[in-house]
């Protein structure tokens, strides 16, 4: 397939719009209205989600564009600091903005007097579908682009302004991501009352496990630098990012199965 779709949508007054600037808003869009949505089957009013959308909405992107920058564009960061808030030419880390969103959101809950458990549950679906819908601007804008490949459905882009090596066909792993995102985010909402059982955060644990699973194995197929065992920096946080996901569910499984222990003996 080839994509020579020009990564800047439109312009405004000389300013450009970039697809992946309008698909980071519809991103965030999407997953305040299913986040809203949880939140109304907690109880939990709707003032609070649009507040607490701006705390974690804003940490995420402040903590993403932060650690993508200090791996990548660190020199021109320091020639031109106001390049840091250019996000909508892209690089945005994931593990930048998620470890911000959830120091941001457990700083939010405590004020808010949430238990940060239920916050973070009400997050965690609205979080994998926003992510699935960001990637199609990543795809647009060849953003987060896959390793050389010959397989039938290879993107080969042919616009300058796309991020990916011009005229070689890649793995769509925008594409990959997007889908495996969706389906994560599925799972979750059908899963949702089940997991609620076991314990405030056992939606948001279990979004751990699957989205670490998801870059593990996405990250074989991108062209990062190998740094240990034969793995990349992203997947070794990704195995620490499962690590505390299992963790997390473990020491909400043991209440849950002494509860269920108890009652059976009554």
């Amino acid at each position: 397939m080839t994509l020579g779709l020009d990564p800047v949508a439109f312009s405004i007054l000389g300013f450009p719009v970039r697809w992946y600037g309008l698909f980071a808003a519809a991103s965030i869009a999407v997953a305040y209205i299913v986040a809203r949505t949880l939140a109304r089957r907690r109880g939990i009013p709707d003032s609070i989600v649009g507040d607490g959308a701006l705390w974690v909405g804003l940490a995420a992107l402040l903590g993403g564009r932060a650690l993508y920058l200090a791996q990548n564009e660190l020199p021109d960061l320091a020639m031109h600091p106001l390049h840091f808030f250019a996000i909508w030419h892209g690089g945005l880390s994931f593990y930048g903005g998620l470890i911000a969103a959830l120091v941001a959101l457990w700083a939010f809950s405590r004020r808010r007097g949430l238990t940060f458990g239920v916050a973070a549950d009400v997050v965690a679906p609205a979080a994998a579908v926003g992510q699935a819908v960001g990637h199609i601007g990543c795809f647009i804008g060849g953003d987060s682009y896959g390793l050389p490949t010959t397989l039938p459905w290879a993107v080969t882009y042919t616009n300058a302004g796309a991020m990916a090596p011009l005229g070689v066909p890649l793995q769509p792993t925008q594409l990959y991501e997007a889908v495996g995102l969706g389906v994560l985010a599925l799972a979750l909402w059908l899963g949702r009352d089940r997991l609620a059982r076991v314990g405030p955060g056992a939606i948001a644990a279990a979004y751990l496990v699957g989205n670490a699973a998801i870059r593990f194995g996405l990250f074989f197929l991108r062209d990062d630098v190998v740094v240990a065992g034969g793995l990349k920096v992203a997947q070794i946080i990704a195995v620490a990012i499962a690590f505390a996901g299992v963790a997390w569910l473990v020491t909400l499984r043991q209440p849950f199965e002494q509860s269920r222990l108890s009652e059976v003996r009554r």
